[in-house]
């Protein structure tokens, strides 16, 4: 137990690390000047620059999974496009986003740039990297398709407050809108100056955006969220503060916020920054409407992933379901109108994380043991899983420490 415990606060303090000293791939660490105790300077050494992908997000609309790989080769970094209509088995000829040679995108696994879809139109979103700024993190940059993702134009971001920098960003999309979650740290009304959570949503495809809705003024500054829609309503997942649990809430048509709980409470005070979100998925089965979720925390009596559903969309949630060992940390789920539920998430393998999953046939009541997703001996992280027409998509990262390739299983 202890071995796991001293695993965890590594993984946590390494992600802290690699998140806020802006050392992620391609991104050149801030100069920095030490002093020793001998008055005499040093300078701080400088990682391995990392090349390959160092980004991914993808959706499923209307049968047809959209995947947008953020790319990187010695300084310069792409964003690029394919789709599949079978499922995983075949993909288009990769589209790059807006064919610039280097994009000044602010993104890595866990923060990473986003897709959303609906019908021929794609809209995409990232953080601008920014050397000027704290953690090199600026404003919210879009770019949008309306031909499928053959050809890529600028298009207004989400956010109407340009104050500081946005990040941790999610969309979704339903018949009607396109709804974004961000976050960033303007001052919201009964709150000071700090990371919240923003909402807005387009009428339009991604063309224009709604005035935001702080949905709460005070939450985990580095976890990333999750929005969902059950076709009329917008459900978000994110990490709130005292205590650092997830919390979900429900923003109505008429953009209407309404808070629900925790879940899984599990009364996790923490600090810092512990950049692990959650995963939630609608399933309706026999006409019974039930929302599931995976969630990850590093509390010392409940450490790991647990699964838990809901079936009165969010307002109060089953007895957690804990998946893999006390070393799980990032998670996520789908849930098919079949019945099925699989999630995946990472934990401690042979040679560090590695990714597994794990599957209910029944809605969520029961489960198979865990599996090994990635490949044996590969170093991998973030897996990320959809439904399509006839089963599940799983995409994830691998690195070998000098190169982070794109993996991608179909379930």
């Amino acid at each position: 137990m202890r071995k796991i415990i001293v695993a965890v606060t590594f993984l946590l303090t390494m992600s802290f690390s690699v998140t806020t000293l802006a050392e992620q791939p391609g991104h050149k660490p801030v100069k920095s000047v030490h002093k020793t105790s001998g008055g005499k300077p040093h300078k701080k050494m400088k990682r391995p620059q990392i090349e390959g992908v160092f980004s991914l997000d993808m959706v499923v609309n209307k049968g047809r999974i959209h995947l947008l790989a953020g790319r990187q080769k010695a300084d310069k970094k792409s964003l690029w496009y394919r789709y599949s209509d079978d499922g995983g088995a075949s993909w288009s000829v990769d589209s790059q986003v807006l064919k610039k040679d280097s994009l000044p995108v602010r993104a890595t696994r866990g923060n990473d740039a986003q897709i959303v879809a609906q019908g021929e139109i794609v809209v995409v979103t990232w953080t601008k990297f920014d050397p000027k700024t704290r953690f090199n993190s600026g404003p919210m940059l879009a770019a949008r398709s309306v031909d499928g993702g053959q050809s890529w134009l600028p298009a207004s971001a989400p956010p109407d407050w340009n104050g500081g920098s946005h990040g941790f960003i999610d969309m979704a999309v339903d018949d009607k809108f396109v709804h974004a979650v961000w976050l960033d740290s303007r001052k919201a009304e009964g709150f000071k100056k700090q990371q919240g959570v923003r909402y807005s949503r387009s009428s339009d495809g991604g063309l224009s955006w709604d005035k935001n809705l702080t949905l709460d003024g005070h939450s985990c500054s580095c976890c990333w969220n999750k929005v969902v829609t059950d076709g009329s309503s917008a459900y978000v997942l994110y990490r709130d503060k005292n205590p650092s649990d997830l919390s979900i809430g429900v923003v109505n048509e008429q953009q209407q916020w309404q808070y629900l709980n925790h879940v899984g409470s599990f009364n996790w005070m923490f600090d810092g920054c512990p950049h692990i979100g959650g995963g939630l998925d609608f399933q309706t089965v026999l006409g019974v409407k039930r929302l599931h979720a995976t969630v990850g925390t590093a509390h010392p009596k409940h450490l790991g992933v647990h699964y838990l559903y809901s079936n009165d969309s969010g307002k109060s949630w089953s007895d957690i379901k804990t998946l893999g060992d006390e070393s799980a940390i990032h998670s996520d789920i789908a849930a098919h109108e079949d019945g099925r539920v699989i999630a995946v998430w990472d934990m401690m393998g042979e040679v560090g994380l590695g990714n597994f999953y794990a599957e209910s046939k029944d809605g969520g009541e029961h489960w198979s043991v865990a599996k090994l997703l990635s490949t044996k001996g590969a170093r991998a992280s973030h897996p990320r899983i959809v439904k399509t027409k006839n089963g599940f998509f799983a995409a994830w990262t691998e690195s070998d420490g000098l190169n982070q390739r794109l993996m991608t299983k179909g379930l």
